[in-house]
C-alpha cells in the first residue's frame, strides 16, 4: 500500500509540474509581424462619446 501511495504522489507531482511549466510558458511570441496599428482591446468607434446622429441638423 505504501509503495502504491508513493508512486501516485510522484505521478501527481509530475503532472502538476508539467501543468505549471505549460502555464508559465504561455503563448507569447517574438514575431513582430503581428503588430497591428490599433490594439485589440482598444475602444471601438461606437463605444465612446455621443453618437454622431444626435448632432445632425444642429
Amino acid at each position: 500500500m505504501q509503495l502504491w501511495w508513493n508512486q501516485m504522489r510522484r505521478f501527481s507531482s509530475l503532472i502538476l509540474l508539467a501543468g505549471g511549466l505549460l502555464f508559465l510558458a504561455g503563448c507569447s511570441t517574438t514575431d513582430s509581424e503581428n503588430a497591428s496599428p490599433r490594439p485589440w482591446n482598444g475602444p471601438k468607434t461606437w463605444e465612446n462619446g455621443v453618437p454622431a446622429g444626435l448632432y445632425e441638423g444642429r
